[in-house]
Formats: structure tokens, C-alpha cells, sequence
């Protein structure tokens, strides 16, 4: 069987989360309770909060559009230059290859 073919949307998004987000974003953290934690996503056309689960107990959740178009499911480009930038939960990347 041949090895799945990337999809191109989250190739763009990881790009662009490297890009755009990382470069000129900042992240501050506005609570964290326990293992999950809510970090506020500044730089943008408005600031967006992601949530993760430090544990993986739970999918990682934007408020941006981009995360909303998908019923709260898939890694925008906030998640992801969350996730890359936090040592804790950078492994929740590997979510992305996964799926």
C-alpha cells in the first residue's frame, strides 16, 4: 500500500503557524487549571484563545474561523504554533501526522 499522500491544507497551515504566528504572534496564558490550559493568541486580526490539554485528554480548540469551519476539529494555524512553541504539549503535533 503507498504511504498517504500529505494533505495540503495542513501543509499550509503548518506553514503558515511557522510563518505568520510564530514570527509575529505572542502567547499569553489565561488560565490553567489543572492539566488544561487557556493561552490567548495576540498578533492576528483579533486575539483567538486555544485551549490544550496538557495530557492529551483532549483535542486541542480554537475560537478562530479557521477552527470554527471545522466544528471545532482540526489544528488551525494557532494550535500549531502553540504547539511548536510549548516544550509541554509539542508532542500533540504528532496528531497532525496521524490522522
Amino acid at each position: 500500500m503507498p504511504p498517504p499522500v500529505p494533505s495540503a491544507g495542513r501543509d499550509i497551515r503548518i506553514l503558515r503557524a511557522a510563518r505568520e504566528v510564530l514570527a509575529h504572534y505572542d502567547f499569553h496564558t489565561l488560565s490553567a487549571e489543572g492539566p488544561l490550559r487557556r493561552i490567548e493568541v495576540r498578533g492576528g486580526t483579533a486575539p483567538w484563545v486555544v485551549t490544550v490539554h496538557d495530557s492529551w485528554g483532549e483535542e486541542p480548540r480554537c475560537t478562530c474561523p479557521d477552527a470554527a469551519r471545522h466544528g471545532g476539529r482540526g489544528y488551525c494555524k494557532h494550535i500549531i504554533a502553540f504547539l511548536i512553541h510549548d516544550d509541554v504539549v509539542r508532542c500533540q503535533l504528532l496528531e497532525l501526522f496521524l490522522a
